[in-house]
């Protein structure tokens, strides 16, 4: 199984590469590079020097034109807050289901925003430039923050979330060698269907975004034949300053090659049918030796995933109905690590939603869904610190693996779910109270799927550990409101409301060792506000 997902992983990625190499050829001019000369040594930048290396002034290009610049801009400011946000237990998530520790609220409260402008320049036709840096920050936070007394100046402050980075920065080359073959080189956003297995978790105040290759190409008008290479994580590059005195590789990293790397290969094909859309997938990931992909997943592993999302949508004596259905099994193998626990994967995740649009004023659409997926009954059982055997820990691990999801519009707003261990259930009415406004009241009902697993949160980090031997499903219920307005020609500018009540069920509530010194558990309130403008 590891030669085939190694062989895998490096033919895709020498095949994507391969055809990188062919960029320059659809540029709108073409120079070569030895002028017919073919004794000139290679040229330094392996492509036609057409805009100079400059030795003082910075170079100009006689290739500019403003008519093929496009920019576009997004800015938005979000003030959220939460009340006990572990429903009055303590704040760790293992000493809250062991009953130790001491009582906390976890009451919060700030401020969010972050700034994008999207820098899009047509080349040709055919090649397409586009940088889109975006500034994140937290209101009052110390790090990049002049006004903070804390901060040490711009250049040696440092911070997650609080800086400029780059959120997309790549090439697209369509009608790549093949016509209808479009290829997409560098970071960019990987948005699937509903998001529940790649979104941009515009939520976030950062967001998803990936380093790496992508293909599409368009068999017919109805089918697409889509395919990628992403690196989430190079194992090379988290050396000590310095150390990196070879040409190349990465700035203060190692050079050794010694590092873990981490990789996600996939290959889709959506295609719709008689108003059938259908999106078959297969995806393979590894995670390195050091957990590398985010969010509680094991160590040293090699996992495909087999499945697709299919949805349609009808008018039915003018009555519009949708259903979606979206599932996937996980299979593969984990090498023994820490606690020499070799096992094969075996996991699944299903969904499915449907709604009717009443043909009345506000355009109600009355909905529900349901959400399953797999964990791991030896989650707490089989780790570094206690007693169990290797001979014992080595069989399945049948906790499902949800990438990169939007996991806020799924499970709940407040993120108390992600799709990993959990039973879901849920009923939604969505109105339009005016043409230019939207009002969404949701409840759900949550379960373990298996009990002796734990609570993941959306991020799929664990939010509340199992005690081992726990018997009790019942994580609880939340109402959710949300409410939007729409302002100016275009919807440029947008202000939500919303908020959210958790009222957790017998795994807090009927836990005896979930009451401190007598002040019991309490519901969980959360709500913000936010501002958005686009153009």
């Amino acid at each position: 199984m590891k030669g085939f997902s190694n062989g895998l992983k490096l033919t895709t990625a020498a095949v994507l590469l391969v055809t990188m190499t062919a960029a320059p050829a659809f540029a709108a001019k073409t120079t070569p590079a030895t002028d017919k000369n073919s004794a000139v040594p290679a040229v330094p930048r392996a492509i036609p020097n057409l805009i100079p290396y400059h030795k003082f002034d910075p170079p100009t290009s006689k290739l500019f034109d403003i008519n093929k610049l496009n920019i576009t801009g997004d800015i938005r400011v979000r003030m959220e807050g939460r009340n006990s946000g572990r429903f009055g237990l303590a704040t760790a998530g293992a000493a809250a289901a062991a009953g130790t520790g001491s009582t906390s609220r976890n009451n919060d409260f700030f401020v969010q925003q972050w700034v994008r402008l999207g820098i899009h320049y047509t080349i040709s036709p055919d090649v397409v430039f586009f940088f889109q840096p975006q500034y994140s920050k937290n209101w009052g936070a110390a790090a990049n923050d002049p006004n903070s007394g804390a901060n040490t100046g711009v250049s040696g402050a440092t911070g997650v979330g609080n800086e400029i980075f780059a959120r997309q920065a790549f090439m697209l080359i369509r009608n790549l060698g093949v016509k209808n073959l479009t290829a997409k080189i560098g970071r960019q956003l990987v948005v699937w269907g509903n998001h529940r297995m790649f979104g941009h978790f515009d939520w976030n105040n950062i967001g998803w975004a990936f380093d790496g290759a992508t293909l599409d190409y368009k068999a017919m008008d109805n089918v697409a034949i889509q395919a990628g290479w992403l690196r989430v994580r190079e194992g090379d590059c988290g050396g000590a300053a310095g150390t990196n005195s070879g040409g190349g590789g990465c700035s203060g990293g190692s050079t050794t090659g010694a590092g873990a790397d981490a990789n996600i290969i996939y290959l889709r094909a959506p295609m719709k049918f008689a108003g059938v859309v259908i999106e078959p997938t297969y995806i393979w990931h590894d995670s390195g030796t050091g957990g590398a992909l985010s969010g509680n997943r094991p160590s040293n592993q090699s996992r495909h995933t087999i499945g697709g999302r299919v949805t349609t949508k009808r008018a039915i004596s003018k009555v519009t109905v949708d259903v979606t259905g979206e599932g996937y099994y996980q299979f593969g193998e984990i090498a023994g690590l820490a606690f020499a626990r070799t096992m094969d994967i075996e996991a699944y995740a299903m969904h499915i939603d449907a709604g009717v649009t009443l043909p009345v004023p506000m355009q109600p659409r009355i909905g529900g869904e349901f959400n399953i997926a797999s964990g791991d009954q030896k989650a707490n059982t089989c780790t570094t610190n206690n007693t169990a055997s290797p001979t014992t820990c080595n069989n399945e691990w049948r906790g499902f693996d949800q990438l990169f999801p939007t996991n806020h519009i799924h499970f709940g707003y407040m993120d108390r779910m992600s799709w990993k261990n959990m039973i879901h259930f849920a009923a939604n009415l969505n109105l339009r109270p005016t043409k230019n406004s939207h009002l969404e009241i949701s409840g759900h009902k949550f379960y373990l799927n298996e009990t002796n697993d734990n609570w993941y949160g959306a991020n799929q980090a664990i939010f509340v550990t199992s005690k081992e031997g726990n018997t009790e499903d019942d994580l609880g219920s939340e109402v959710d409101v949300v409410y939007t307005m729409f302002f100016t020609p275009g919807n440029h500018v947008a202000w939500q409301i919303g908020g959210g009540v958790f009222m957790p069920g017998d795994f807090i509530d009927g836990n005896t060792s979930s009451a401190f010194n007598g002040v019991g558990v309490a519901n969980e309130t959360w709500g913000y506000t936010q501002l958005w403008i686009n153009w």
